[in-house]
């Protein structure tokens, strides 16, 4: 059988999952806001709350933000099915945003076209999701840029793109977004459970 992913599990890594099956906490004990403190460090981020995936984060990102039925979320056509269905589980429209082919995430230029149209049909949307694909980041100040020009919030999907840097800083510092979601998933750069 071809696993699904291979991990690099050290010894190190065995014996703090010990310690904590042998703790009184299996789940939401001191590990966790201890997990959270290192995230919140090493991005250079204001706060940091760890769940049990990066599809329950974009959908309680959503939720903090406000979505509700009658909203509309747009997002990039490549990423994993919860960059889109987060906007769903809270009611609100999906609509995708054409990618840049050299980088293969969401296109600025076609951002800004797709903006242009939806401010004269009067359907801006709430809240854009770019995804930073395979680790590479958006231009997340262009981005910023057209959030302050349109009004909409922005939530960085960085799953695959923890310990990645942008102009100067972390990914996941929220410089130029509202919030950003990082996945723990066995497949990618680093892994929890859950």
């Amino acid at each position: 059988m071809i696993p699904y992913g291979r991990q690099t599990i050290s010894q190190d890594d065995i014996d703090a999952v010990v310690s904590v099956l042998q703790s009184d906490f299996l789940t939401q004990g001191p590990q966790v806001p201890a997990f959270e403190g290192s995230l919140k460090s090493y991005c250079g981020a204001a706060h940091a709350v760890a769940v049990n995936s990066a599809t329950s984060a974009l959908h309680i990102a959503c939720l903090a933000l406000g979505l509700k039925p009658g909203d509309i979320v747009w997002t990039t056509p490549i990423t994993f099915v919860a960059s889109a269905n987060c906007a769903l589980y809270c009611g609100a429209t999906v609509d995708f945003v054409d990618i840049d082919p050299a980088t293969l995430n969401l296109s600025i230029p076609a951002l800004a076209a797709k903006l242009r149209q939806a401010q004269v049909s009067g359907c801006l949307p709430k809240i854009v999701i770019p995804v930073h694909l395979c680790g590479e980041p958006c231009d997340m100040a262009a981005l910023h840029q057209l959030a302050q020009q349109y009004g909409f919030k922005i939530i960085e999907d960085a799953s695959h793109a923890i310990g990645a840097s942008y102009r100067g800083g972390k990914v996941g510092n929220c410089r130029y977004s509202d919030i950003t979601v990082f996945s723990f998933h066995p497949v990618k750069i680093i892994t929890t459970a859950e």
